[in-house]
């Protein structure tokens, strides 16, 4: 099938070409900055010079461009719904308007569906096609970073307050022999990087948080963890999660938009209800004191990713959601393969 890519060409958009493309597909990415009418025209250019079967947009503006270069042409419109959730109320008429233009919706989660229900996205419209995990560079077995003697609770993420790191640092005065790493930032002139250290400091453990800033080598830091905390006030999907998943390491997660789907509770970690101290310092307390739990739960979450989120397996369910969006109907699991 010939598929044109519409989107941000980050990391999840580049491996689920090269995983398309491995499936037999021919994928032609369409990469842009901004969205305005020279992508559209780009677009319209590209599709009469060499007409795909299909055309996957990854973000709303990109699918509003990329219905308005199709046009009445008989070329099947996909998007991938945007993690990131808007209350303005223009962004949410985008939303509806962009949602009627194209085929099929793909949606990450649970979470996703029940907003485009909201939207007035017919359900079957819908198919759920998680993000992906590679899993080979993400993988418990490698070197791990260097710690002490501590436990080592690690979160990573943009230093943003709505990912509610400090909910950690206010519950670790209570936990012993316990580190709080966070991998992310940026560290220089952003007040929420100064706000968790005064936080750090109002609980009189500056001494056991460590801001790390961007980290190359994050499947090392993630095998040197003992348990990874995401604490996010809102919905994300959860890749943090996914990754510690694939990393073999236990997973404590509040229990908002696609970690519900990501994590499962008692198998792979322990969800616990958003900004929620109390709770989160239980839940912490109960994994660090069994070491035996905290391997199995690193070992199911180290089997559902490589089972549910590999990159083959995302590719495979987003092939069907082509087909279906094209012809009405979605091929057997090997004909996706091929």
């Amino acid at each position: 099938m010939r598929v044109a890519m519409v989107g941000e060409q980050s990391p999840p958009v580049t491996a689920l070409t090269s995983a398309l493309t491995a499936l037999g597909n021919e994928v032609t990415g369409y990469g842009h900055d901004e969205v305005d009418g020279g992508l559209v025209d780009r677009l319209r250019e590209g599709f009469r010079a060499e007409p795909p079967d299909v055309v996957h947009a990854h973000s709303w503006l990109s699918g509003m461009a990329a219905a308005l270069a199709i046009g009445d042409r008989p070329i099947a419109k996909v998007l991938t719904v945007p993690t990131t959730v808007s209350f303005d109320a223009e962004v949410q008429r985008l939303e509806r308007l962009v949602c009627r233009r194209v085929d099929r919706v793909l949606a990450a989660g649970g979470a996703q569906v029940r907003r485009l229900a909201a939207l007035g996205v017919p359900r079957n419209q819908i198919t759920v096609v998680p993000h992906g995990v590679d899993h080979d560079r993400f993988t418990p077995y490698g070197p791990s970073a260097r710690k002490g003697k501590r436990f080592r609770l690690l979160a990573a993420g943009d230093l943003a307050v709505y990912h509610r790191f400090d909910l950690i640092v206010s519950v670790l005065p209570a936990i012993a022999d316990t580190e709080f790493v966070v991998a992310g930032g940026p560290l220089r002139d952003n007040p929420e990087a100064d706000r968790l250290i005064r936080c750090a400091r109002h609980y009189g453990v500056e001494d056991r948080v460590h801001l790390l800033g961007p980290v190359d080598d994050m499947p090392a830091l993630y095998r040197s963890a003992d348990i990874v905390v995401c604490t996010p006030a809102r919905s994300t999907f959860g890749t943090i999660a996914l990754e510690a998943m694939a990393s073999g390491v236990p997973v404590i997660a509040s229990a908002v938009g696609g970690l519900v789907d990501t994590v499962v509770h008692e198998v792979t970690g322990l969800l616990v209800p958003p900004l929620r101290p109390a709770d989160l310092l239980r839940a912490v307390r109960h994994m660090l004191a069994e070491s035996a739990l905290r391997e199995a739960f690193g070992a199911a979450g180290r089997d559902r990713a490589c089972a549910r989120y590999s990159w083959e397996r995302v590719a495979a369910d987003t092939a069907r959601a082509y087909a279906r969006a094209a012809y009405g109907v979605a091929p057997a699991f090997g004909d996706a393969l091929r």
